[in-house]
């Protein structure tokens, strides 16, 4: 399936997910993020503010401001590049023509100081840790020199046992992959 027609289904299908059903695979995520070491030793951690279908980074973004960690948001720059700046709760926000939420001004951090960037998409594969991201090839490019964990939170329906859409040569592979854990009803 080409990668257009990959992300329309996948759009199709994160949108039918019901909020409870998320915020159950959200906590499994959070719960998994906040015990992995990755997370424990990263001092600078870059996310994003996420959109609809994206996995939740707000409460992600809170605990890491509580636990002392700087935070980082992109800023989207001309000719598909981003940068990275810190985000705070003082932040002055500004929405793109994309939608999405990014910082108006502040320093660029170089990506050399980052431990940890959580990298959005709509889809990725278990075993070549591949993602389908949006389709601006933002990410790709930013990552291809980052030597820092790349690491992405999915919800089940994000997640394939094999890339079920084309994996090109310039596509970033990611470090570590987690994935919401089944829910378990306790017997009573």
């Amino acid at each position: 399936m080409e990668k257009g027609a990959f992300r329309k289904q996948q759009i199709a299908r994160l949108s039918q997910i019901s909020a409870e059903e998320r915020l159950l695979q959200e906590s499994s995520l959070q719960q998994q993020l906040f015990a992995s070491p990755v997370w424990q030793q990263a001092q600078v951690v870059a996310t994003t503010i996420s959109s609809g279908l994206e996995v939740a980074t707000q409460p992600i973004i809170e605990q890491a401001w509580a636990a002392g960690k700087q935070v980082l948001i992109p800023k989207t720059l001309p000719h598909r590049q981003m940068a990275f700046m810190p985000y705070t709760a003082d932040s002055q926000l500004a929405r793109t023509k994309f939608g999405l939420f990014e910082p108006t001004t502040g320093p660029t951090i170089d990506k050399s100081a980052i431990d940890l960037i959580l990298v959005p998409g709509l889809g990725y594969s278990q075993n070549e840790l591949a993602r389908i991201g949006f389709g601006g090839g933002y990410y790709d490019r930013y990552l291809a020199d980052y030597a820092g964990t790349k690491l992405t939170l999915a919800l089940r329906e994000m997640a394939f046992d094999h890339a079920e859409w084309p994996v090109d040569e310039y596509d970033i592979l990611l470090d570590q992959l987690l994935v919401a854990k089944e829910r378990v009803d306790h017997e009573h």
